[in-house]
């Protein structure tokens, strides 16, 4: 069987894709003493992999197209934060960061417990 030079040194020089490529989150958490009316936020920090990122931001697997009362804000490529301005009892719930790559994605959550709120 004959292989071709060029598809050869496709297969050589094409750069492949490492999973160290793939964006890696670190943990974040809302603090645990949270009262209805103030404010609450989240650090969503890629530690791992190559930019540029995509951010999103969910709340209970739906995107946080239009957030009322909520902001979102990209720091620099690494760090995306979400601040809650005034939690009232339609804040509790699984916040999850989503920051995806060319190479992958990866996401994690952190669940917002409003004080006195069920």
């Amino acid at each position: 069987m004959a292989v071709s030079w060029f598809a050869l040194s496709m297969i050589l020089f094409t750069p492949s894709l490492s999973l160290n490529d793939v964006p890696q989150i670190g943990p974040f958490n809302f603090p645990g003493n949270i009262d209805v009316g103030m404010r609450a936020s989240v650090q969503c920090a890629v530690m791992t992999g190559e930019p540029p990122f995509q951010f999103s931001w969910f709340k209970d697997g739906h995107k946080l197209a239009d957030p009322h009362g909520i902001s979102i804000g990209n720091f620099g490529d690494f760090i995306s934060n979400l601040i809650i301005s005034k939690v009232d009892a339609n804040s509790n719930g699984n916040y999850t960061c989503k920051v995806s790559n060319s190479a992958g994605f990866d996401e994690r959550s952190a669940v917002l417990s409003v004080k006195g709120v069920y």
